[in-house]
């Protein structure tokens, strides 16, 4: 018999088991999008190199590794050859990743589709004998769904059919680790949750029906969940929820994406991105105590699941593989990062983005230099793969303008105006500039107080300076040099004093981490100058309860040399273009929270933009070039490149991982004395802090960091840690560094 995988008790499975039954986990995944034989016979050929001797003496004997993926690639490619090009990618790289595609010129030596398919490899001939004609599908219907995959435009053919390549490679992926891990185990381990999405909505609308609608603002944030349930009956599209700070879009979007699931049944999950983890917690309890703990999975670098609960933190851990739950709260850099990884570890949850609603939280928060990539990827989500994406923001960034002409966005909200009018309880107004000394005089008297500024030094030098002058009782510091469980505590003790009755002392300097859905209301707020979207997310966290009338958002520049940021920086330009249009739309209106004014603002910050600067490693452009249009059986994606470019956190950041509590230097000690696996990392990354090479080489110079492994360090001294600040950087860095 010819065998697959062997248990340690002499169990055998056999090789042509393992194939159909890949095959079939792998369709049954792919049925979802119209690409079930398309998915079938890729699991069907996926380990037929398996059936040489070579690798049977090593799986029965222990003997030498051997290529065993390549061979199912070269059977696709001398039945159908543009079947071979396209679906190679998948069967070749399965276990390594998406591979490069090599091109014409490729020699057998290449780490790269065209050369593994020239590569000699161990006679797998026997295959014949097992995987007869009568077990594939139909040539013609993978022929015919491939053909089907189409973009709205013509010239996204690359852009498509890599995108189709990825989610077969994540239908394969997927099936062959559940296939394998059900064998190796003697049973089917349970992942996810059945769920009953009419239940959850039916919790929404009860929690909603709990507001307490005395206060007018609960009762126009009523309206605006009431909206997005009528709304919710259209079929599947683009959504874009234009709502105020302070106007309760969380749980609107959540009410909307329910009920659209009701009037969609093919509709089978949720999936709530949201840009920084400094707020990924807020929002999963909030889901998690309105819809139940058990259905929703909190997804993202910071996340260590609890394993007091065996049970539960089984489910969780394997449903964070493969997203098979049916709620996900994650990051952008996590979602995005999985539709452009070329690692199965990645792309194995892709498959379970397709017929999802797709809520895009702060949605203005994307990086600019990849908008392009990332609303080509929503596109696709939407035109081929049977998703409804929604796109949240108080600040209408129109993301949709990057995709096809095609897609028609549907406001959910249809009195956008009227909303602004009513929640714009702040004015905001531009001073110029100040001096910190005359900064820190017009805070005189003034209890709580909100400053935000554009990089960590000036907010570490902000908070000594208020320090020194007012004492440290009641002031706050927030900033990525503080590790993300340092950030939550702090939080939430600026949380406990603004809700206090006696109106406690609390005055917070804070990078712009606070403006992306940290759900805090001061009385008064002051803004380093910025582009304008950032100003009126700072005006969100201004008056967001309308305790009072009116309250003021007071935009100034640094006068002091020591806090402007360097102009000739990359940073510097990024700010500079912004302050220059918001500069403009400031003399021209005078509210410029109105949204004409922001649109305006955005027509002009992305019609002053140059391809290069909303997609800077030409990632679309590369894909795109991937599709010969002359010799359409070619294909020439380079998946790895890509994987490589498309880095929304730039792999030249370091991380150092603080000793703040017990448990943290408990799984420090484990790592540093350990087994380095990718669950302890993964564990101490909300003890981490992140660094430019700069910075870490800085602190590694002077001894204070101690390096463990490729970009990774630890805080060898508890003392070069503040409880006030975070890591303390050595002043003579000079560095402006952004968040």
């Amino acid at each position: 018999m010819y065998i697959a995988h062997k248990r340690d008790d002499g169990s055998e499975q056999s090789l042509l088991e393992h194939l159909v039954g890949t095959a079939k986990k792998a369709s049954c995944f792919a049925k979802y999008f119209g690409k079930s034989e398309t998915a079938f016979i890729c699991g069907l050929l996926h380990d037929i190199g398996k059936y040489s001797d070579e690798f049977q003496n090593r799986i029965k004997n222990d003997g030498k590794l051997c290529d065993h993926s390549t061979a199912g690639a070269k059977v696709l490619k001398s039945i159908n050859p543009a079947m071979g090009n396209l679906l190679g990618y998948v069967i070749a790289g399965h276990h390594t990743g998406l591979l490069n595609g090599g091109g014409w010129g490729a020699v057998s030596e290449d780490r790269s589709l065209q050369g593994r398919l020239k590569k000699e490899v161990p006679d797998f001939s026997a295959y014949r004998n097992e995987v007869t004609s009568d077990l594939y599908p139909p040539l013609t219907s993978v022929a015919r769904q491939l053909a089907d995959t189409k973009p709205l435009d013509e010239r996204d053919q690359g852009c498509c059919f890599s995108f189709l390549v990825r989610m077969i490679f994540s239908c394969l992926v997927d099936a062959d680790f559940l296939d394998t891990e059900e064998f190796m185990n003697g049973f089917k381990i349970t992942r996810g949750v059945e769920c009953d999405f009419a239940e959850l909505e039916d919790k929404v609308i009860q929690h909603a029906n709990n507001f307490d609608t005395v206060p007018d603002i609960n009762k126009k944030r009523r309206e605006i969940f009431e909206q997005c349930i009528r709304k919710a009956k259209e079929p599947p599209g683009v959504y874009k929820l234009s709502v105020p700070a302070g106007g309760g879009k969380t749980i609107a979007s959540m009410a909307f994406s329910l009920r659209h699931i009701r009037h969609n049944s093919e509709l089978r999950r949720i999936i709530y991105v949201i840009p920084f983890t400094s707020i990924i917690e807020q929002n999963a309890k909030v889901f998690s105590n309105i819809l139940g703990e058990e259905y929703v999975l909190e997804h993202h670098s910071n996340y260590d699941f609890d394993q007091n609960d065996e049970e539960k933190y089984n489910i969780k851990k394997l449903s964070a593989e493969n997203w098979d739950i049916p709620i996900v709260v994650t990051t952008n850099v996590q979602f995005f990062e999985s539709i452009y990884g070329n690692k199965s570890s990645k792309i194995r949850k892709l498959h379970n983005m397709a017929n999802s609603v797709i809520i895009l939280d702060e949605i203005q928060m994307l990086p600019t230099e990849y908008l392009i990539p990332c609303a080509k990827a929503l596109e696709e989500l939407v035109n081929n793969y049977n998703c409804s994406v929604v796109l949240c923001s108080a600040t209408q960034s129109e993301v949709e303008r990057f995709m096809s002409e095609k897609i028609k966005a549907v406001e959910i909200c249809s009195n956008i105006t009227e909303l602004y009018e009513y929640f714009n309880k702040t004015k905001i107004k531009f001073i110029g500039s100040k001096t910190v000394n005359e900064l820190v005089g017009l805070l005189q008297g003034i209890e709580q107080c909100l400053l935000i500024v554009n990089t960590k030094k000036q907010a570490r030098n902000l908070y000594r300076k208020l320090k020194d002058v007012y004492g440290k009782d009641g002031i706050f510091h927030l900033s990525t040099y503080m590790c993300p469980v340092h950030r939550f505590e702090m939080i939430q003790e600026i949380k406990k004093r603004l809700n206090s009755e006696n109106r406690d002392k609390c005055i917070v300097v804070s990078t712009s981490l606070i403006e992306a859905g940290v759900d805090v209301d001061f009385p008064v707020v002051y803004r380093v100058m910025c582009g304008l979207d950032s100003i009126i997310q700072a005006a969100g966290r201004c008056n967001r309860e309308r305790k009072k009338d009116l309250a003021y958002v007071f935009v100034f520049d640094f006068a002091d040399e020591g806090y402007k940021v360097n102009k000739s920086s990359p940073f510097g330009n990024y700010l500079g273009q912004r302050q220059s249009i918001t500069e403009i739309i400031a003399r021209k209106y005078e509210d410029v929270t109105r949204p004409e004014a922001v649109k305006e603002y955005f027509d002009m910050l992305f019609s002053n933009a140059s391809i290069l600067e909303l997609d800077k490693k030409s990632i679309v452009k590369k894909l795109n070039e991937g599709f010969d249009k002359i010799s359409p059986i070619d294909f020439n994606f380079d998946f790895e490149d890509i994987a490589h470019d498309f880095n929304m956190i730039e792999d030249n950041n370091y991380s150092v991982i603080i000793k703040y509590n017990d448990d943290a230097k408990r799984k420090i000690n484990e790592l540093e004395y350990g087994y380095y696996t990718r669950d302890k990392l993964r564990s101490v990354q909300k003890y981490s802090v992140s660094l430019s090479i700069h910075e870490y080489n800085k602190l590694r110079d002077i001894n204070a960091v101690k390096g463990i492994g490729k970009n990774i360090g630890i805080l060898i001294s508890v003392e070069d840690y503040s409880d006030e600040i975070g890591i303390n950087i050595p002043d003579n860095l000079g560095i402006a560094v952004f968040a």
